[in-house]
């Protein structure tokens, strides 16, 4: 599924230029790299391999190269003298100076703003991670049917996996692409591929056949594995105080769903975000005519994009953060949840032959 991109501190490799940047879980040595003295200069390098540079490149940088390209033939070329040249002259440059200020502290809260997003939505995994591991020691503890535990186990892995599909269509299948046409059957096919993984290949489980089925029929697949647990929950026949503790980590489950739903399906105001994308085109576009007196033919295109990128990258950025599904690693949360669930299991289940061998082994 995952394909590394060495050269970017192990992040996932952009199938295509318009993709974003998605990275793994860090470990030690992405914190070691991360903290480097040499990042900025490997930064620098590697400024035009980068995600907001390169989607920038086209129609943005196009068009404000054209721009600057077709005012430097004219005021080079064209033009008879100085004062036919077209540019902003100093009495200008008050005004434009302000409206680049006042455009950062806009585009800076527009990526405070989708950054927030960013935290909330990996603050929410956290606590589904958090929730499936209490779910699942508390459902070897007090889950009398053994059938009944094993369901469940099967069940908390799943939740995470269906969970990854409802808030990403692809499911970190980040290869695959909407315009083909039989996009929606590969989907499914993922799905139900991730799924037999959990069921280990038994095609006949019931569960698997109908989250297949609510898959299928684009039901919300989390909220029927929500069902699905706390009707184990009610036929088990422990006492009310043990099986509301269990229904208290399923409730976590559920808020989480909800948060991440809002998260999902609503944007930051649809009026802020366009109101700073058209002043920022209009800005990049003016920057050609504002910086030409003083850069002159040679530096006024290389100056312009400089100048641009530096507020149009951070905008980009806020862009892609305001979807923090489409970037946060999904598949290695879900795959955490499910080594968790298997560890808990093992541990368990090995608990009490651990304490036999200790007890021999003293006595």
């Amino acid at each position: 599924m995952y394909t590394i991109d060495n050269l970017y501190d192990s992040r996932l490799k952009r199938r295509r230029r318009i993709d974003p940047t998605r990275e793994l879980n860090y470990t030690p040595s992405h914190w070691e790299r991360h903290k480097s003295v040499y990042r900025r200069i490997k930064h620098v390098l590697t400024t035009f391999g980068a995600s907001p540079f390169q989607r920038l490149l086209f129609p943005d940088f196009f068009i404000t190269s054209v721009i600057a390209g077709s005012l430097t033939y004219y005021n080079e070329l064209v033009a008879v003298n100085n004062a036919a040249q077209i540019y902003m002259d100093a009495s200008y440059h008050g005004a434009f100076a302000a409206s680049t200020t006042a455009l950062a502290i806009l585009t800076g809260f527009r990526l405070n703003a989708s950054y927030g997003r960013y935290t909330d939505g990996r603050r929410q995994l956290g606590l589904v991670n958090a929730a499936s591991r209490d779910l699942a020691s508390n459902t070897l503890m007090w889950v009398e049917s053994r059938k009944d535990r094993d369901r469940m186990l099967l069940l908390i892995k799943a939740y995470s996996v269906a969970l990854n599909y409802y808030l990403n269509k692809k499911g970190s299948h980040n290869g695959l692409r909407r315009c083909d046409p039989n996009f929606e059957e590969q989907v499914y096919a993922e799905f139900q591929a991730e799924m037999k993984d959990i069921y280990h290949e038994n095609d006949h489980d019931t569960d698997l056949i109908l989250l297949c089925t609510w898959f299928r029929n684009n039901d919300i697949v989390p909220l029927g594995i929500i069902s699905l647990m706390r009707k184990i929950i009610s036929h088990n026949g422990q006492r009310d105080a043990l099986n509301r503790e269990l229904d208290l980590h399923v409730q976590k489950l559920i808020s989480s769903l909800g948060a991440c739903e809002g998260i999902q399906k609503t944007p930051i105001p649809t009026c802020f975000t366009r109101h700073t994308s058209r002043l920022l085109f209009v800005w990049s576009n003016m920057m050609p005519f504002a910086i030409y007196g003083a850069c002159g033919p040679l530096l006024t295109l290389p100056a312009t994009i400089g100048i641009s990128y530096t507020l149009m990258g951070i905008e980009d950025i806020g862009v892609q953060l305001e979807e923090p599904f489409n970037i946060l690693p999904l598949r290695q949360y879900s795959d955490g949840v499910y080594d968790a669930v298997d560890f808990i299991a093992t541990a368990y289940s090995d608990n009490d032959n651990a304490h036999q061998k200790y007890k021999f082994n003293f006595m």
